[in-house]
């Protein structure tokens, strides 16, 4: 696959997304699982942000399936847990741009080795990646965009700045399940344990990885979206939220 010209710099070559990570009944039931519990926190777009330590049996089919996604992620075997949470939103509903973080550490930005994405349904704006860290106050000047398609995985630096864009008005939601892969466990706020679909030898949630094409990712070009100012603000404003 040809690098686009976006993805040179050393952090955005290391954006990838896989299509066809799951299968499609896998697909089917965390979309429906995810749709009940926004039904049940209409004032909330995601069920609160868990943690799964990967040296232990997974008890929910989503840990099952974070098992699974593991094998997609590069030097998977050396994390030691996965932080997730999943949305479910109007497609017309964008998100803001932001950096992903420990949010229990306020003096300093401590993000997770890799962010990662499932996305379980094809409505809703992409999500784009930009070349802009923590570490220095500046406007990005390359990104790109992966759009939704059921059972795409895309994966990324943790520390790159992201967000998704607003899509057309639509009838369904746009439907993600969110996973940070940690060498180290964040000093997170754990939500209650779900009452969700079991894990279970009887979900063939294993997909070979011949069978799971790398997707096209799509160059983006930040200063169409905001002007450099603009983009300054939003980091310094990342960078010094407490």
């Amino acid at each position: 696959m040809k690098t686009p010209e976006a993805m040179k710099g050393r952090a955005l070559s290391r954006i990838s997304a896989v299509d066809n990570s799951i299968p499609p009944q896998v697909i089917g039931e965390l979309r429906a699982q995810i749709i009940k519990f926004q039904a049940r926190r209409p004032t909330s777009s995601d069920g609160g942000t868990h943690w799964y330590s990967l040296d232990t049996p997974p008890r929910l089919l989503f840990e099952q399936v974070i098992q699974h996604l593991r094998s997609l992620v590069p030097r998977g075997h050396e994390f030691i847990g996965a932080e997730w949470w999943f949305r479910a939103t109007q497609t017309d509903t964008g998100f803001p741009f932001h950096f992903d973080r420990d949010e229990a550490i306020r003096d300093s930005i401590v993000s997770p080795e890799l962010a990662s994405i499932l996305y379980l349904s094809n409505a809703g704006g992409p999500t784009v990646i930009l070349d802009a860290t923590p570490s220095r106050i500046a406007a990005p000047k390359a990104g790109i965009a992966v759009h939704p398609r059921p059972g795409r995985f895309g994966v990324f630096p943790g520390s790159l700045l992201h967000g998704v864009l607003p899509g057309r008005p639509g009838r369904w939601p746009r439907v993600t399940m969110l996973v940070n892969w940690w060498r180290v466990v964040p000093r997170l706020e754990r939500a209650p344990q779900l009452d969700s679909t079991p894990a279970s030898s009887r979900w063939r949630v294993d997909v070979k990885r011949a069978n799971a094409p790398f997707a096209t990712l799509e160059p983006v070009d930040p200063s169409r979206l905001l002007a450099k100012a603009a983009w300054r603000d939003i980091v310094s404003n990342q960078t010094s939220y407490k």
